[in-house]
C-alpha cells in the first residue's frame, strides 16, 4: 500500500514536468529613445470650453515637430522647436510653447514631459500636473500607455490623451 502511494505520487510529479511552459517576456527597456514619434487625439476641458485636437509629434532629443489638426483634419498647425527657437507654420515665435498654446487655445499641455510618460510610464512629471495612465496597449510587443489623463493642479485644465501609435525612429 505504501509503495502504491509513493508510485502514484511519483507519476503525479512526473506529469507536472510535461506541462507546457512559456518563456518569460523580458520587461521592455524604459529608456527614452533619441528619436520617436507618437500620434493620437487630445481632448481638453477648461472652464470656457471643450476641445478635441489630433496630434502627431516627432521628437529627436530636445527638438520636436508637433502637428495639431482640428476635427475631421480641417485646419492644421505645425509647431517646430529646436535650438533656434519656436516656429509656428514656418514663422518664428518669440514666446515659448506653453505661452503660445495659452494665447492660441486657452490651454497647454507639457509636450516636453510626454516622452517620460510614454516610455517610462511616469505618473509624476512635475509640480503642475497630476498624471494618471488609465489603460495600456501593446505595440510591437512593448507596453505603451493608451489613455493618459492630465489634470493641472492650479488651473481648470483637464486633458485626456488617446495615444494611437508610438514608434521608435532610427
Amino acid at each position: 500500500m505504501k509503495w502504491m502511494v509513493i508510485l502514484l505520487f511519483g507519476w503525479f510529479l512526473q506529469g507536472c514536468t510535461t506541462l507546457e511552459s512559456k518563456p518569460v517576456k523580458p520587461i521592455p527597456s524604459l529608456i527614452i529613445p533619441e528619436q520617436w514619434q507618437a500620434q493620437g487625439r487630445v481632448g481638453v476641458s477648461t472652464n470656457e470650453r471643450n476641445q478635441t485636437v489630433g496630434f502627431v509629434i516627432k521628437a529627436k532629443n530636445q527638438d520636436y515637430t508637433l502637428t495639431l489638426s482640428a476635427s475631421l483634419g480641417l485646419g492644421q498647425t505645425s509647431v517646430k522647436s529646436n535650438a533656434q527657437g519656436l516656429w509656428v507654420d514656418g514663422k518664428k515665435i518669440e514666446s515659448n510653447l506653453k505661452q503660445w498654446m495659452i494665447n492660441e487655445f486657452g490651454w497647454h499641455f507639457p509636450i516636453q514631459k510626454l516622452a517620460p510618460i510614454l516610455f517610462q510610464h511616469k505618473q509624476s512629471i512635475d509640480h503642475e500636473w497630476h498624471v494618471n495612465i488609465t489603460s495600456y496597449q501593446q505595440i510591437n510587443e512593448i507596453s505603451y500607455p493608451r489613455i493618459v489623463r492630465l489634470n493641472h493642479l492650479t488651473k481648470a485644465i483637464k486633458i485626456k490623451l488617446l495615444i494611437g501609435e508610438v514608434n521608435e525612429l532610427k
